[in-house]
């Protein structure tokens, strides 16, 4: 659900923040999250800052692109972003972050055109798209015990000529690694999980 929604941010932003909200749902209120199993707090925290950045990104997509049309309309942008909403070129919900802040934003260089106008503007930053930023690439992994039964993987990180081999529980310049089986391995950051299939 997590990959559907992302990879739809940009085709189908709608069916995109319909998924992360049903996904923030299930982290809430799905036993497992809500369980002391073992890494189940670490997968919560981690999915749902995902799902944040998430919807965040798409909110903030859909602010740029109604300043975009206030500005193609009125030859200038506007003083903030609730006028946005009021004149009606996005919804309240889209000029607040998943917490309710109001997304950061500064109109700048003011004119008298007859009244203050503004020529730029500088709007929060949208955090990358998940499929755009380097990702490790996992390049195999290994049964190094029977007894309970545990596997090593190699990673290769990106910035380093050799790749690295880690187990659960590591750190790793900034990943952690959350889980290594058979056929793949799952790292976490505090904004991101990332599901690596070997190759």
């Amino acid at each position: 659900m997590l990959k559907h929604a992302q990879l739809n941010e940009r085709l189908n932003d709608r069916a995109a923040e319909d998924n992360y909200q049903l996904l923030r749902h299930r982290i809430i209120n799905a036993p497992y999250f809500q369980s002391n199993a073992d890494r189940a707090r670490l997968f919560a925290v981690a999915l749902n800052n995902t799902v944040d950045n998430g919807i965040n990104r798409l909110r903030l997509r859909r602010v740029r692109d109604a300043i975009n049309k206030y500005h193609n309309r009125y030859a200038e942008f506007p003083e903030s972003l609730a006028k946005l909403a009021i004149l009606g070129y996005t919804d309240m919900e889209n000029i607040h972050n998943i917490n309710n802040h109001m997304f950061r934003y500064m109109p700048q260089e003011p004119f008298i055109h007859p009244f203050i106008s503004y020529r730029r503007f500088e709007l929060e930053a949208i955090d990358p798209e998940p499929f755009t930023v380097d990702s490790p690439i996992l390049t195999g992994t290994s049964q190094v015990s029977e007894h309970p039964v545990k596997y090593a993987a190699l990673i290769h990180l990106t910035g380093q000529d050799e790749p690295a081999r880690v187990v659960e529980n590591q750190t790793i310049l900034g990943f952690f690694v959350v889980a290594v089986v058979h056929d793949g391995a799952i790292l976490s950051m505090p904004k991101r999980i990332i599901v690596l299939p070997t190759p």
